[in-house]
């Protein structure tokens, strides 16, 4: 029975730290370019966050996915917590240390740690893969993790041509005024749309852990959740998201909106629509996992970048590669690690 508490608790946090992590993607340039203040920005990125979250729930036919799983039983359980596990314990790192990451990098690095560390301790008596908790990893989830950020990268850099070259010659007070009202507009959009990206993410991993948390010791089996389970699941992942994004904000978003590079409200507006333009490709066209953290970040780098003047620190942009480099490996050791613990408590 002390299992369940646990479990909620590990679940809870996990969409805590992402609400607290991710919540600079939707206010940073906003607030840097002086068109939301520092509260109605947070105050307006949770409202749309949890409504998000109520969207995906409406919007998700069927709470399974081609690219995550789990195994029945203690094994399957023990993933989970301990992937939601490694995503609290990274998000509050790269926190801490003021740096954008992705949570569906942490994620991917975790599952892919315990399912390794599943497949070496089961000692023959269960035949276990990488594909036992992330199948089709490579198609479905690395490839666009790859590839989405240099190309919103160049996408955003490119967009800021057309739209500087046609307020040329306008009043500067004037074309300021109307990026800042687009970048309202595209803020909110990107909080939407992040919202129902991580409700559709913990949704699946809910519609994954809690039959295990009903299983059977002796049997194995599980219990599919009907809807008012999963309407139970939705409240909860709104309300610990929507105040984790209240909490959140302004560690990471003053590294990358004032420290990485300088935009003014033109660059800002053209950066925060390429983002919510490839998030609704990637999450209603592609159907594919991404991280809203990098897109919101190379967008920003590419706008910015634009420039006749050196707008730029490479310092802080080697530092946040880096992060972006490293999340997966140590996750997974880090998964590990944390999977043989719960294993042994089990």
């Amino acid at each position: 029975m002390l299992l369940i508490p646990f479990a909620l608790c590990a679940f809870g946090a996990a969409v805590y730290v992402t609400g607290m992590h991710d919540a600079s993607n939707t206010v940073a340039v906003p607030v840097r370019t002086r068109a939301l203040g520092e509260r109605s920005a947070l105050y307006l990125a949770a409202l749309f966050n949890v409504l998000g979250v109520v969207s995906a729930f409406l919007l998700l036919g069927e709470y399974s996915a081609t690219w995550v799983s789990a195994p029945e039983g203690e094994t399957g359980l023990s993933g989970i917590l301990a992937a939601l596990l490694v995503c609290s314990i990274w998000g509050m790192l790269t926190w801490v240390l003021r740096l954008p990451s992705s949570s569906t990098h942490a994620l991917i690095g975790a599952l892919a740690g315990v399912s390794w560390w599943a497949r070496f301790s089961t000692q023959g008596s269960q035949e276990l893969h990488l594909s036992s908790f992330l199948p089709h990893i490579f198609e479905a989830t690395l490839w666009p993790l790859l590839y989405l950020p240099p190309l919103i990268f160049m996408l955003s850099w490119v967009m800021v041509i057309p739209f500087y070259r046609f307020v040329v010659g306008h009043n500067p007070r004037m074309v300021n005024q109307h990026s800042r009202e687009a970048l309202a507009v595209s803020s909110s959009a990107i909080s939407l749309l992040h919202g129902v990206q991580t409700g559709y993410l913990y949704l699946l991993l809910w519609s994954l852990m809690v039959p295990l948390l009903g299983a059977h010791p002796s049997s194995g089996g599980t219990h599919p959740l009907d809807t008012a389970g999963m309407l139970l699941g939705t409240l909860f992942i709104a309300v610990a998201l929507g105040l984790g994004t209240l909490s959140g904000g302004r560690r990471i978003g003053y590294t990358f909106a004032y420290k990485m590079v300088r935009i003014d409200p033109l660059r800002g507006a053209v950066a925060q629509g390429t983002t919510a333009a490839v998030q609704v490709l990637g999450y209603f066209l592609l159907q594919v996992p991404f991280s809203s953290s990098h897109l919101a970040t190379a967008s920003i780098l590419g706008a910015g970048v634009n420039q006749r003047f050196n707008a730029l620190k490479p310092r802080i942009v080697l530092q946040i590669l880096l992060v972006w480099i490293v999340t997966i490996p140590a996750c997974f050791m880090v998964g590990v690690v944390i999977m043989m613990a719960i294993q042994t408590l089990l």
